[in-house]
C-alpha cells in the first residue's frame, strides 16, 4: 500500500485538494493528509469533495490536520487544553468525513514548542522546558480521551520522531510505557527518524505494532531525502508490510520523477 503524504504538495504551495488530486494524478490510492498544510476556509466541504471524488483512495491522517488558522504544533505533553481538544475533536471529524483508516500524531514534546518554517519544512522551536513527570501525565490524559472517543472506529498510532532523547517525550524503548497502558494505540514508524536518532533495533521490539510508515531518509544532514535499497532491507522484519500503508514523505526540493522513482523502487522490492 505504497503512497505519498500530501505535505509534499503543501510544501509547494498546493491547496488541500488540489494536493490530493495531484497525488492521484501520479499514481497513488493511498493517501495521507498531512500536516504542512495552510489553514483554508470551507475545508469540511473541501474534505467531503475529497472523499466523493476519490472513493477508491485509501486515506489516513497525520498530525495535525485539519489546520489550524495558525500554524502551531500538536502538543499532547501539555495535556487536556482547550485548544488540544478541538484539535483531537477535529482530527476525529475530518477523519470520519473522508473515511480515513488510519489517525497518528506525534509523541509529546519535552518542551513548550511553537512552529518554525526551515525553508518550506516545519519544525519545532523549543522553548521552555517541560517538567518530565507531568508530561508523561498529560500525554496520558490526551491518549486516554483520544482512545475513548475513538470506540475502534480508527486505527490510532503515535509516530516517534527526531529526538536524541532531548526533544522528544516518548522516544525509543519508552513506547513500551505506552503500549502498556494503552494496548489498543499502534506505532506509526518514521525509518527516517529512526535512523537520525539510531533507535531502529528499539523500535524493531514493537513491530506488531506497526500499522503505517513514513519513508523517507537522512542524507548528509539532509532530512526527508528519497530511500535507497538498502534502507528496504530494514523494512523486512515487520511481516505486515503489504498489507499497511507505505507513505513517502517529503518536502519541496523533491522532484516528482524522484518521487515516481522510489514508488517504483519500493513496489519492486516488495
Amino acid at each position: 500500500m505504497i503512497g505519498i503524504s500530501t505535505s509534499y504538495f503543501a510544501s509547494r504551495k498546493f491547496s488541500v485538494f488540489d494536493s490530493v488530486e495531484k497525488a492521484y494524478s501520479l499514481g497513488f490510492k493511498t493517501i495521507e493528509l498531512g500536516a504542512a498544510h495552510s489553514f483554508e476556509e470551507n475545508l469540511k466541504e473541501t474534505a467531503e469533495k475529497i472523499r466523493d471524488n476519490f472513493p477508491d483512495v485509501i486515506f489516513t491522517l497525520h498530525g495535525l490536520f485539519p489546520p489550524m488558522k495558525e500554524k502551531i504544533w500538536f502538543n499532547p505533553s501539555l495535556g487536556l487544553t482547550n485548544q488540544n481538544k478541538e484539535i483531537i475533536n477535529d482530527f476525529f471529524l475530518f477523519g470520519e468525513i473522508v473515511k480515513a483508516e488510519i489517525l497518528s500524531f506525534h509523541p509529546g514534546f519535552m518542551f513548550e514548542v511553537s512552529y518554525e518554517d526551515i525553508g518550506g519544512i516545519g519544525d519545532t522551536k523549543t522553548e521552555k522546558k517541560l517538567d518530565v513527570q507531568q508530561s508523561w501525565k498529560n500525554l496520558f490524559d490526551i491518549l486516554d480521551y483520544a482512545v475513548k472517543k475513538n470506540e475502534k472506529q480508527f486505527t490510532l498510532a503515535i509516530e516517534n520522531i527526531t529526538s536524541n532523547e532531548e526533544k522528544a517525550l516518548v522516544y525509543g524503548k519508552n513506547f513500551g510505557k505506552v503500549f502498556d497502558k494503552f494496548p489498543s494505540l499502534n506505532l506509526l514508524f518514521d525509518l527516517g527518524h529512526c535512523l537520525t536518532d539510531n533507535t531502529y533495533s528499539e523500535l524493531m521490539n514493537f513491530t506488531e505494532k506497526i500499522k503505517e510508515i513514513h519513508l523517507h531518509n537522512t542524507v548528509d544532514g539532509k532530512i526527508h531525502q528519497p530511500i535507497k535499497e538498502k534502507d528496504l532491507e530494514l523494512l523486512k522484519p515487520i511481516k505486515q508490510l503489504k498489507d499497511i500503508p507505505v507513505i513517502i514523505e517529503h518536502f519541496n526540493g523533491i522532484t516528482e520523477k524522484q518521487i515516481l522513482e522510489e514508488k517504483e523502487l519500493f513496489e519492486s522490492f516488495f
